[in-house]
């Protein structure tokens, strides 16, 4: 017994060494399980969008010509990510327009075409169009300074409700000029960006209360112009805030009748976030309005082309999908320079480099979602928690497409039984350390159950057509629905 006792520290050591071991070569671990499920659906997908606003259009003029006709193609075309949705900036500094001016016997009251950014914006958007025909949507980070309590365009400051009429007519004089001189019509308008934050570029807070009695007023000038522009709700900088400052809006029911969108941006991952993608989620179903996550990127570092960053980005969409059910999904930026005041991965498109296009990771994981899901898809049922998987399903229920993270550091299988449906045709596309949405082989069908090996610190989409079978339904997609987050990367 002394003797064993002895060498009890080194049996110890021994089973600790051989537990911490990685399975033998050849061995692997069990497939995750998942069940899927296209005829249970949830939110509507409106599609996939990104800013152009003054960092974007700076950065373009550093490209060389070929390279910001191929950054077009990137950006709106299936070579890349192929946005629907165009985010634009509406200027705070335009003055009245002079009284001899034609431009007021069209109806303007706004000097639109000298201000230097709206002037830029509108000439760089006909490469867009050629591409694609985006939903536009415009948001004023602030009002005039002449309307405001400090008389400063950034640091927040607060908007004087005597003059909440003047900036409802300024609205509507940008809608109206974008219709009339670049013949671009604005499809979504947010009354403002992050009303909770005073930042160091231009901001302005606003209350819930405040945007709800500036709703009514902007609201009814809109009808009265005969201006049929949605307009968008409140674009708080956190999903939690976005929960707080919707509350008194949607109250209201005067002012809740000219909600077009409920939207919130996507900065933060506590407790407090994600109780508020819940509480968004069942309050946007109570209402019946679509939500948005109308602006994310990633703050916390320096820019980072990295499959790191990557890997954050697809959790968040995957989060927001599934906890929030957002129809829509904004990057922050298409392309912007290294910003030294807001440091971070703020476009999808890195700084460019020498006059060439600098494309990291993230932009291919945002491709993974953006290339393959398309406007008027649904989310469909995934059940199985072992990784985050988000599914998409056409309207038709003939197509699918299924997006798959892998956080872990060595390859992980996965088993996903369709039930009733068998898929055919399935493509795979790889985002990794060493692949741009590459298309690889490996994955296999057996009947109705799609079986593959995803790849270390991955996100995998999978596409294809779904058949319907004749087998029943398999009984792990019962009624109900269990779309639980995974543990956080």
């Amino acid at each position: 017994m002394k003797a064993l006792l002895k060498l009890l520290p080194a049996i110890v050591v021994f089973i600790a060494s051989a537990v911490a071991q990685p399975p033998p070569a050849g061995l692997e671990e069990q497939p995750a399980s998942f069940c899927i499920d296209p005829a249970t659906t949830y939110q509507k997908i409106e599609g996939f969008g990104a800013g152009f606003f003054p960092q974007s259009l700076v950065a373009m003029s550093d490209l060389q010509p070929e390279e910001r006709e191929r950054m077009y193609d990137l950006l709106y075309t299936d070579k890349g990510v192929r946005l629907n949705i165009l985010r634009l900036y509406i200027s705070g500094n335009d003055e009245p327009l002079p009284e001899d001016d034609p431009l007021r016997s069209r109806g303007l009251k706004y000097n639109w075409p000298k201000q230097a950014y709206t002037r830029q914006l509108y000439q760089s958007l006909p490469p867009v169009f050629a591409r694609a025909k985006p939903i536009i949507y415009a948001v004023p980070f602030t009002p005039p300074v002449r309307w405001k309590t400090d008389k400063a365009r950034n640091w927040g400051g607060a908007f004087l409700p005597q003059h909440y009429r003047d900036y409802a007519d300024y609205l509507a004089d940008f809608l109206k000029y974008s219709r009339l001189e670049p013949k671009v019509n604005i499809d979504v308008l947010s009354l403002q960006n992050e009303p909770d934050v005073s930042a160091p570029w231009d901001s302005t807070r606003w209350t819930g209360e405040e945007l709800r009695d500036f709703l009514k007023v902007l609201g009814a000038t809109l009808r009265a112009e005969g201006l049929s522009t949605k307009l968008m709700v409140p674009e708080s900088s956190t999903w939690d805030q976005t929960a707080i400052q919707s509350a008194p809006i949607l109250r209201d029911p005067e002012a809740r009748k000219y909600i077009g969108i409920l939207a919130g941006h996507s900065y933060g991952w506590d407790d407090l976030v994600d109780r508020g993608r819940g509480l968004m989620r069942s309050t946007a179903a109570r209402y019946g309005l679509p939500l948005w996550m109308s602006e994310m990127s990633i703050l916390d570092r320096p820019e980072d082309p990295s499959i790191r960053t990557a890997m954050k980005i697809a959790h968040y969409m995957y989060r927001d999908f599934v906890e929030a059910g957002v129809s829509a999904w904004v990057y922050c930026l298409t392309i912007t320079r290294t910003d030294p005041v807001l440091p971070g991965s703020l476009g999808l498109l890195a700084p460019p480099k020498n006059g060439t296009l600098a494309i990291p990771k993230r932009f291919w994981a945002f491709a993974n979602y953006s290339r393959f899901v398309q406007p008027g898809w649904k989310r469909m049922r995934v059940e199985g928690l072992a990784f985050a998987n988000t599914g998409f399903v056409s309207p038709q229920g003939d197509h699918f497409a299924l997006v798959a993270l892998n956080d872990a550091a060595h390859p992980r299988r996965a088993s996903y039984d369709f039930g009733a449906w068998e898929p055919v045709d399935v493509e795979t596309f790889r985002t990794s350390k060493d692949s741009d949405l590459a298309p690889v082989s490996g994955a296999r069908v057996e009947g109705s159950t799609l079986r593959a090996t995803l790849a270390p610190t991955s996100i995998t989409t999978f596409v294809g057509r779904l058949r319907h079978a004749a087998t029943p339904p398999h009984p792990c997609v019962a009624a109900g629905e269990s779309d639980e987050p995974v543990a956080k990367p």
